[in-house]
């Protein structure tokens, strides 16, 4: 076992990578009685080919991630979930667009709770009639995202600025694409994805580390998990489409989406996790609630509560977004267009105002470090090296420099698209 000592945080991380891959990242906390204990895979809705041990190419119809989740729940004797229940744990399981998450939370039967989460995840069962019934179960959640204005925005967006692209595609996938899913694809999908050099457990709590791996090992020992090839095929994004888009929608008042897509460079890691915290604070400075441009605009109705902006990277994509309900769109538009080709005059003399940021962002970070939900639940960031005591180095960290810098990335010379919800 390697540990990682967060002097400053006072905080230890524990990881070991097991003889078949397994990856373990440990954080004990001994002054809580819960445990929070969570197995996820690099895969999600963004995989749309593989290859096993140089066999032909499988393409993966959308929404399959999604739907695989929901299916290993389901044994042939048994329904996961309710085990849990049994133990005194609480569980639940989600998909985005790079992972697939099992977790469970307990303050007893840890051990019991942690090996059936092995299993179950590691067993897969699946039949033609149970495929068939979850595809009933999932077409009715895809009618419930349809009819969700903020998801038609959203992912309005994301088709305005990555067209036919799988980051465009909801996660769930369509009716037409989940009817294609066959128990044979779940298993080929399975074992690729599943395999234990694709998986990560992460575990925070009340436990006794030594004990924990010792459990672990021991399971894994009595599994045949033979290892295989796995080939990942990246898709090529084709242009963005027009600047502007628009689609009728039942809305009592227009939803209005900008976005710049950024450059296709695969950013991951530290790196990675120092760009999103260095963008969020810039999009603060520049768009935030405390600015003058923002009060001018609440004050005259061009935008209320509802605005917000984000900055995401999701493996190789990269975009900003600027989500508002206005019947002022074009208004808002030439407004946060001018703000963007004036940022760099925005932003001098605002040290002061980054280093407030600066400071409230890491005290929301410390805050965190009070919830074992919060430090189990950063999964997205130990699949890529990174944690929370990590952001809170990084952000105590982050000069006014790192800011300038990035901006000059992100917004010099930027192209804002648009995605309008009429009602």
């Amino acid at each position: 076992m390697k540990t990682k000592h967060y002097l400053k945080l006072k905080e230890d991380v524990i990881t070991e990578t097991l003889d078949n891959g397994l990856s373990i990242v440990m954080v004990p906390k001994s002054n809580y009685h819960k445990t929070f204990a969570v197995l996820t895979t690099a895969y999600g809705a963004l995989e749309q080919k593989f290859a096993i041990d140089d066999a032909q190419p499988i393409q993966i119809p959308a929404g399959t991630a999604h739907f695989l989740e929901h299916k290993l729940f389901e044994k042939e004797n048994e329904d996961a979930f309710a085990r849990f229940g049994e133990l005194g744990a609480d569980a639940n399981a989600f998909t985005n667009a790079y992972q697939t998450s099992y977790l469970f939370s307990t303050t007893q039967n840890l051990i019991p709770a942690l090996t059936h989460l092995l299993d179950f995840v590691q067993t897969p069962y699946f039949s033609k009639q149970t495929v068939e019934k979850e595809q009933g179960i999932i077409g009715q959640e895809i009618q419930m995202y349809d009819d969700d204005p903020n998801w038609a925005l959203y992912m309005g967006l994301l088709n305005t600025l990555y067209p036919d692209s799988s980051i465009a595609k909801d996660i769930a996938g369509t009716r037409e694409t989940i009817a294609t899913i066959t128990p044979e694809l779940l298993y080929a999908i399975h074992s690729a994805f599943y395999q234990p050099t694709q998986l990560t457990l992460h575990i925070v709590g009340h436990f006794n580390p030594e004990e924990i791996l010792a459990v672990v090992k021991d399971n894994q020992f009595k599994k045949d998990l033979r290892p295989k090839k796995l080939t990942r095929f990246q898709e090529k994004n084709l242009p963005a489409k027009e600047q502007q888009s628009e689609r009728y929608f039942n809305v009592s008042r227009p939803k209005v989406a900008f976005g710049i897509r950024l450059d296709q460079n695969q950013v991951a890691g530290i790196e990675a996790t120092k760009r999103i915290l260095i963008a969020d604070i810039l999009d603060d400075l520049l768009f935030g609630e405390q600015t003058d441009w923002y009060q001018n605009l609440y004050s005259h109705g061009i935008i209320d509560t509802e605005f917000n902006t984000s900055f995401d990277i999701i493996k190789h994509y990269q975009y900003v977004s600027f989500f508002a309900e206005t019947d002022d769109y074009d208004i808002l538009t030439q407004e946060i267009q001018s703000q963007i080709d004036d940022y760099q005059n925005v932003l001098e003399n605002q040290q002061n105002a980054f280093e407030s940021l600066r400071r409230a962002t890491v005290g929301e970070g410390i805050q965190k470090l009070n919830s074992l939900e919060n430090m189990a639940l950063q999964g997205d960031d130990v699949l890529f090296g990174t944690n929370l005591f990590d952001k809170i180095e990084l952000l105590q960290d982050l000069t006014f420099d790192d800011i300038l810098v990035t901006a000059d990335k992100i917004y010099r010379n930027a192209t804002l698209q648009r995605f309008v919800l009429h009602k």
